[in-house]
Parts: C-alpha cells; structure tokens; sequence
C-alpha cells in the first residue's frame, strides 16, 4: 500500500527543478512591488513582511507605506534621478528583545534615513540598521565597476549582480580581477586580520547560542539532528532556530512527526529530500514550515520508495550504481522520484537488452540530472544523465566512454584518501578551527593548496591559529569571520 500511495503521490505533483531562485512545496507569498534590483535586499523584505503582521494592523500599514517609499526611491537610483531621501520607519519580528511601549510583543521598531544615492550603500545602511547580515555585499562589490559614490547604480549592472549569486561559474570573474590586481596571502592576510578577528569573535558567541538551541530542539522534540546550508551564516541560522523552536512551542500537535527526522535549513527552497530530511528555507514565513511539517505523512512513503526505483533503474541498466549529486546542497524527494521513474518509462518503452551487451556495469555510477543538463562524464568517473536523455544516445556513450569512466573512478578513489589526509594534516598543522572547500574546487586543487599551506606552516600558523578557513576561488571575509583565499593562492 505504502508504494501505490507513493506512486499516487508521485503522479499528482509537479516536476520542481532547482534553481537559484526559491522553490517551494506550498505556495509562497512574495513582497509585494519588489524592485527587480532587490536580491541583495531579500533578508530585510522578510523580515518586514506585511504577512507577519496580520494580528497587528496598525504595524501592517506602517510597513506597507514605508516599503512603497523605500521601492519608489530605490527605483528612481536605478533611473538615475534619485528623489529626495526618505526617512523610514519599520516593525521587524524579533525574539528576545526589548519592547518598547510603542511596539507590539515579538516586535521591535527601526527607524532610519537614507543618506546615499548609491545602490549598494543604501542596500547596507538599511541591512546595518535592522541588524542584518552584509558578508553577501561585499562579494556584489567586487562585481561592480569603479565609480564614484555620487553616480548611480543603473539598471543593466543589477542584472550583473545578480548573475554574480546565479550563473554557474562567474565567480570566475571575481577570480579574474583578483588575479590582475596581484593579491598576495601574506599581505591580504595582514591587512584583514583585525576585520577577521572582530568578526570571529562576534560570531562565537552566536555558535554557542546555535549549539543550545540545537540541543533543546533534539531533547524536547525528539529531532534527530540539525544541519543547514554551508551557505547560511551562522546569524541567520540562529534565527532560525529561534523561529522554528517558537513554531514548536506554538503547535506541540506538530512536533509528533519531527521524532527521529534531520532538520535542514536551507538557504533557497523547502521541501523533503530524498534522504528523508525536512528542509527548512530561512526566507519562508513560520505558515509555510508549518503546512509542510503537517504533510510530511505524504512523503514517507515516497522517500521509502526512492531506493526500489533506484533499484530497479540499476536493473534495468546492467546493474550500474545509481548515485545521488554531491554537488548540490540537497536532492528534493518529489524531483529525484520523478527523474528515476521518467528514465525507467523510457528504457522500458524502448528496450534494454542493448545494456547487456555492454557487460556488467555495476563497477561504473550513475548521478540524474534535470532535463536541461546534458550528458557527459565527469571528473570523478561518474556518468552524469538527463532525465530526458534517449536510450540509445546514452547506451551509445557509455559504451564509448567506459575505458575513461574506469581510469578516472581509480583516480578518484586514489584522489579522495589523499585530499582527507592532506585536509586533516593541514588542519592539525595549522591548528585551524575548521577547514573546508566549495563545490567548484577540484581534489587536486585541493591538495595542492593544502600540502602548500602546510609548507609554510611557520609564517602561516601564528596568524590562523583558530581560524575558520574556506578554500574557493578568491580571496574574501564572510560575516561569520570566514576565511575564504583561493586554491591557488600565493605567498
């Protein structure tokens, strides 16, 4: 009963393709007249929602006529002709603060005037003002072009901003003029020490808040365990464990079906992944947490029934190993279940004994993809397939690519072992807090930067003792006190 409910479910549900922009399982409500300029923005217009303040309408109506005149002079930047500087006030839902007489329980009033006429100056002094995370801001900096503070942000530089957060592989670009401007480890290390232990110290207490509130999640509600996006800071995570906690405490009726499960904040969508986790976007309202905790009862049975597709799919192609991405944060339940069983349909409909003739893969792994990627072999070995792949394309180049696939899965098994050693020897050598990388950098990337990194462990030691260091593409601070350098940094 457990499956025909699954493939019930299954049939009844659309195809959710991940993207940057947030997906959700339930509808989502959006702030209303959101300039097309405003992601960098997105944390403030949350917190501001006029939804949050459907018991207060006093409050509602502040926020609703301060965002028209925050939207109208954000607009008239872009334009060119910014009008006169407004001054704003705002209610923003807040746990643990002092009230004052004025604001209504759970909420706190901001007040503030914009001084700029730069785009993202105005972004920061409203983000600064409502005590919101800025580390994303200084990564949009790098993506602008000289200019003074006087001359405005015009339109077609938001749209590169915004590629900056969304197109694959333009954070190249930032690599690109790091590179030109000659930075060095040494002397970037010197010059942002002071900002990097400010930020690290601030961020530590908020770790430790973190770490008790995961613990009275876990022992009060029987949830497993509580992870998040590598994205999310640890400032926003707090808040959403403030927020979630509050949720718990509101509908103890909810809390039944959180026994056992992984909690997931995730930094664009919502839904259950493949693995089972609940995964909890930090831009949602508490509604949206709480209509897909209620229907969690609907996915059991499609994640229980995830592994018999993948089994079957493997069955029908020689028995080859069908493995979930890496690459992306999470892998939603409703997406996977239909990609297996889309592929499944069309390798029965047009025939599977041209798989036998290839000889038994159950060496060689397979990872679906969506409809839009296109099939080819990846570094690791692994045969990366469109849902929307034919047959008869994909057996013709897996039989091509077989004596490729096989070299590189030795190479990256071999690859893997030496990256965990050289990662945990460059950690003990350092004596680094913690040390990790991003998805777009490679094993032997990643090796080398290590090995090089433990070389100098004399100058380098004393200056990251404790640090948190992120290996990526170029050099940057984030709002937790991360320190991001290149893989191919130099000294």
């Amino acid at each position: 009963m457990n499956i025909i409910r699954a493939i019930r479910f299954l049939r009844s549900q659309p195809i959710m393709r991940l993207s940057t922009n947030t997906v959700h399982s339930g509808p989502q409500t959006q702030p209303a007249e959101m300039p097309a300029a405003s992601n960098p923005l997105r944390p403030f217009y949350f917190a501001v929602h006029p939804d949050l303040f459907g018991q207060f309408p006093r409050e509602k109506k502040v926020n609703e006529s301060s965002l028209k005149q925050l939207n109208g002079y954000l607009e008239s930047i872009q334009a060119g002709c910014p009008h006169l500087p407004p001054s704003l006030k705002f209610y923003i839902r807040e746990n643990n603060v002092k009230q004052d007489n004025r604001s209504p329980v759970g909420f706190k009033s901001v007040q503030f005037t914009i001084l700029s006429k730069d785009f993202l100056t105005v972004v920061e002094e409203i983000l600064s003002s409502c005590d919101l995370p800025t580390c994303h801001l200084e990564k949009l900096r790098y993506t602008q072009p000289a200019k003074s503070a006087a001359t405005p942000l015009r339109h077609w530089d938001e749209s590169v901003v915004h590629d900056f957060f969304t197109r694959p592989g333009s954070h190249r670009n930032l690599r690109r003029s790091q590179i030109k401007k000659d930075i060095r480890l040494r002397s970037w290390l010197s010059n942002n020490m002071p900002k990097i232990e400010k930020r690290l110290k601030q961020s530590q207490k908020v770790r430790e808040t973190n770490r008790t509130l995961e613990t009275k999640l876990c022992g009060d509600y029987g949830v497993q365990s509580v992870d998040c996006d590598c994205e999310l800071g640890c400032f926003i995570v707090k808040s959403c464990l403030q927020s979630f906690l509050r949720l718990c405490r509101q509908h103890p009726d909810m809390t039944y079906f959180l026994k056992g499960k992984t909690i997931m904040f995730s930094n664009n969508y919502s839904g259950v992944s493949a693995d089972g986790q609940i995964v909890l976007s930090h831009e949602d309202v508490w509604q949206h947490w709480f209509m897909l905790i209620s229907s969690l009862p609907r996915y059991e049975a499609l994640v229980e029934h995830i592994p018999v597709l993948e089994k079957q799919l493997s069955a029908l192609m020689s028995h080859v190993k069908v493995r979930r991405d890496c690459n992306v944060a999470v892998v939603m339940a409703v997406s996977y279940a239909k990609w297996l069983q889309r592929l499944i349909e069309s390798l029965q409909l047009d025939g599977t004994e041209h798989f036998f003739s290839v000889g038994n893969l159950s060496k060689y792994r397979i990872v679906l993809q969506g409809e839009n990627s296109t099939l080819r072999l990846s570094q690791t070995g692994q045969f990366l397939v469109p849902v929307s792949c034919p047959p008869s394309q994909l057996i013709h180049f897996i039989r091509r690519k077989l004596s490729d696939s096989h070299y590189l899965l030795q190479q990256y098994d071999s690859d893997y072992r030496v990256e965990r050693e050289e990662m945990q020897r460059c950690q003990e050598v350092l004596e680094l807090t913690a040390l990790r990388k991003d998805h777009n950098v490679s094993m032997p990337q990643m090796i080398s930067c290590c090995q090089r990194l433990s070389h100098q462990y004399l100058e380098l030691s004393p200056v990251l003792m404790g640090a948190r260091l992120r290996v990526t593409q170029f050099y940057s601070i984030t709002q937790d006190g991360d320190v991001c350098i290149p893989w191919n940094w130099r000294m």
